[in-house]
């Protein structure tokens, strides 16, 4: 990801994470989004109908946008419930967030990053 695409996400006020599955196409609101490395972490703290879809088809597409300036990003998504990055995550969404219970970590990795400003080519800006 470039600086720029990761900007744009990191200081974005909103975001959806759309999946398909066994719910159909679901799409939700993302209260906590955070860039490590190339990959996009996502916490499910209230997602059944998300995470059952992504344990189906792990395609899935995150919009990130503030006013008229965003992006899509379709990525491959991995439904995590343990591990390092788990554990881990379980102990600083404690603190973050007292009152909600982590159930898991859905790791995002890009493969196609599409601008969605008004009059954008519709080209992936991956790289």
């Amino acid at each position: 990801m470039t600086e720029q695409i990761r900007r744009i996400i990191a200081g974005s006020d909103a975001h959806a994470l759309a999946t398909t599955g066994p719910h159909g196409v679901n799409v939700v609101p993302i209260s906590v989004v955070e860039l490590h490395g190339n990959e996009i972490h996502l916490y499910d703290f209230f997602m059944h109908k998300t995470a059952e879809n992504i344990l189906v088809e792990p395609q899935v597409a995150l919009t990130s946008w503030q006013g008229f300036r965003g992006v899509q990003v379709k990525a491959i998504a991995a439904y995590e419930t343990e591990g390092e990055v788990y554990e881990a995550a379980v102990t600083e969404m404690k603190q973050r967030f007292p009152d909600r219970t982590l159930r898991a970590v859905i790791r995002l990795t890009p493969a196609a990053i599409y601008d969605v400003a008004p009059g954008a080519s519709g080209e992936n800006i991956l790289e």
